[in-house]
């Protein structure tokens, strides 16, 4: 037993000397100014021993740390100037997040410990990796990579909570991506922290646009029932707002409370009844889904009961839509879509001599 306890804790001991060892040439590596190709290599092939044999949460953590490094390495490795292609090729999205994310998280850890072994460290990398980021994501902006700029914008954010405008920019270059999700998240983590503060802690966006493009993502994504808390808090905050206000309407409309659509539709045009654009606007709108209408009116051909049936529907939508484009046509007689929709319009109800003096 003996000899069994003691080959054990040579084993251990011989385990221990290896990571502090290995500890050891990581940190010589990493703490050079210069890092050159075969450093580099030298440091990947540490690394990976040293991730078999870590045990103690604090070899855990150096472990981790130096792993989300070597992007770093690698980029002081290529020399003083890496071209931008570079730095996309090894800092990606993901690769950066992950940076990112370690960075932080290595920062809670010795927060809560006595040792600081890499805070002072990481304090710097900070400084240096932001410009590289913000030159990545520009890159990536002007490439009209939008979803790619996003993801580094808020990596960016995640280094520096105090600067808003990479969140603001993680958040924009989301939409321009169709990102609607990623969006909805971004703009909901910038209402979240508020409008207040001056500088760098200062939103360019307002509380209004905030709500505009959180009830636009729900309206384009056809989340109507949230679309519609969405354009009563913006038409809180923005009285005057008349597009938003046939737009939540409107998501009442699609949610088939025709009651309700109708009462605020009347309130909208009772604003601004001379307003032919939003007539023209709330009559085409009335006629949404018109197009699938036709389709299955054509699928219905030989079943005389089931087409005079869709026949009775599409003119009956028609026949709603029809006062809002004859109201258009009164105040705007010159122009060419309010003509051709008011003439079909009566083509369809069969109204042929009001559809001949529409010219």
């Amino acid at each position: 037993m003996k000899k069994i306890v003691l080959g054990l804790s040579l084993l251990v001991a011989t385990t221990a000397f290896a990571q502090k060892d290995e500890l050891k040439t990581l940190k010589k590596i990493y703490d050079k100014g210069q890092v050159a190709a075969d450093d580099f290599a030298k440091f990947k092939t540490t690394l990976a021993s040293l991730e078999t044999v870590a045990t103690t949460a604090d070899d855990k953590a150096a472990s981790k740390y130096y792993k989300a490094m070597l992007p770093m390495m690698e980029i002081i490795s290529l020399g003083s100037q890496p071209t931008a292609s570079q730095l996309e090729q090894i800092l990606t999205p993901e690769v950066a997040a992950n940076l990112v994310a370690v960075l932080n998280e290595t920062l809670r850890y010795e927060a809560s410990s006595t040792k600081k072994v890499f805070t002072t460290d990481i304090d710097l990398n900070i400084l240096k990796l932001k410009p590289i980021l913000t030159q990545i994501a520009l890159s990536y902006n002007d490439a009209k990579k939008f979803k790619e700029a996003s993801q580094i914008f808020y990596s960016i954010f995640q280094l520096d909570t105090k600067n808003v405008a990479n969140l603001e920019n993680a958040a924009i270059t989301a939409i321009q991506a169709s990102e609607f999700a990623t969006a909805d998240k971004l703009y909901r983590e910038i209402k979240a922290i508020g409008f207040a503060g001056t500088g760098s802690e200062k939103f360019e966006t307002s509380e209004i646009g905030v709500a505009k493009v959180l009830s636009a993502i729900a309206f384009e994504t056809k989340n109507y029932e949230q679309a519609k808390k969405e354009y009563a808090i913006l038409n809180r905050l923005d009285p005057t707002d008349l597009p938003a206000q046939i737009n939540e309407a409107t998501c009442y409309y699609h949610t088939n409370d025709l009651v309700t659509y109708h009462k605020m539709i009347t309130a909208v045009l009772a604003k601004d009844p001379n307003n032919a654009e939003l007539q023209y606007n709330v009559g085409f709108m009335t006629l949404s889904g018109d197009d699938k209408l036709v389709e299955e009116i054509n699928a219905n051909l030989k079943n005389p009961k089931k087409y005079e049936e869709l026949m009775a529907q599409r003119k009956a939508k028609f026949m709603s839509a029809l006062p809002y484009f004859e109201k258009a046509y009164q105040l705007k007689n010159t122009d060419e879509n309010y003509k051709t929709i008011l003439r079909l319009t009566y083509e369809t109800l069969g109204m042929n001599d009001k559809a001949a003096s529409v010219k």
